[in-house]
């Protein structure tokens, strides 16, 4: 059965992380939780770090990698990032340079039976990236942390199966938030912060109108929005276009099962 496995551990601004597995390679994408979360939600799946193949990361922010500085000091799992990410990182945590493996943004390159396809992003970090990972005739694609979404990263993730992606912040509550700092709120809005519920499902309906069928939200602010917002506001643009698509939520902490794509059924699944 060609299959592919989706499952969060963490998603928001308070960190994230996540698996994804295939045919014979599990990944990680970000280590933005601590060892001790990471071994007990990959325990949850029947996994311990030493079966992970390569941990992928999106770009040096806290809340991507704030466990990657104890994970280079126990595991030799190989960890892959741009070389503008590798030069920030090293700065902060110069001990996992050993394990750390770099690549140009745009680059692609393979991880077991896994093809993996990375784009640049536009967010405030060194080179950041998202990521199309194709594995038995299913494409699985990566998109978090973007100020707004390009016409090029959008036909890439048009072409998918499954896409993960942002929905950080409902717009209102963000403006009407009394403790972010008028600067703060600035930069989540700009074209180097994140994307809104509007943003997300605009490019959501451009995705399922090309034929993706699933798709997950991700880090969502605990702060601006919440997963009723973001859900209600992409379901009703869905309904109002006439169209159908699985949609769920990556919460802040793990997802109580899985998600697994299977070819055969031409869907996506929650399963145990």
């Amino acid at each position: 059965m060609n299959k592919i496995g989706y499952f969060s551990i963490a998603s928001g601004s308070s960190g994230n992380c996540s698996v994804f597995f295939c045919g014979d390679a599990i990944i990680l994408i970000d280590m933005g939780v601590s060892v001790r979360k990471l071994n007990n939600a990959l325990a949850s799946l029947g996994l311990t770090v030493d079966m992970l193949d390569a941990v992928l990361i999106t770009h040096e922010h806290s809340d991507h990698i704030k466990g990657l500085s104890t994970f280079a000091k126990k595991y030799d799992v190989p960890v892959f990032m741009t070389e503008g990410t590798a030069r920030a990182v090293l700065q902060k945590i110069p001990h996992a340079q050993d394990i750390i493996h770099t690549f140009i943004g745009s680059e692609s390159f393979s991880i077991k039976s896994v093809q993996i396809d990375s784009f640049l992003t536009p967010h405030d970090a060194n080179e950041s990236v998202g990521f199309i990972l194709t594995c038995k005739e299913i494409t699985f694609g990566f998109a978090t942390d973007l100020g707004f979404m390009p016409l090029s990263i959008k036909n890439m993730l048009c072409k998918c199966d499954f896409v993960v992606i942002e929905a950080n912040h409902d717009i209102d509550m963000l403006k009407n938030n009394t403790i972010y700092p008028y600067q703060l709120k600035q930069r989540v809005l700009g074209n180097f912060g994140h994307l809104s519920n509007a943003a997300c499902a605009e490019c959501i309906l451009d995705l399922v109108q090309n034929g993706v069928k699933t798709i997950v939200l991700a880090h969502l602010s605990e702060k601006n929005n919440t997963p009723v917002k973001a859900l209600r506001y992409i379901n009703q643009m869905l309904f109002t276009s006439g169209i159908t698509c699985e949609v769920f939520v990556a919460p802040v902490n793990e997802m109580e099962k899985p998600i697994f794509c299977e070819m055969e059924v031409d869907k996506c699944l929650a399963l145990g």
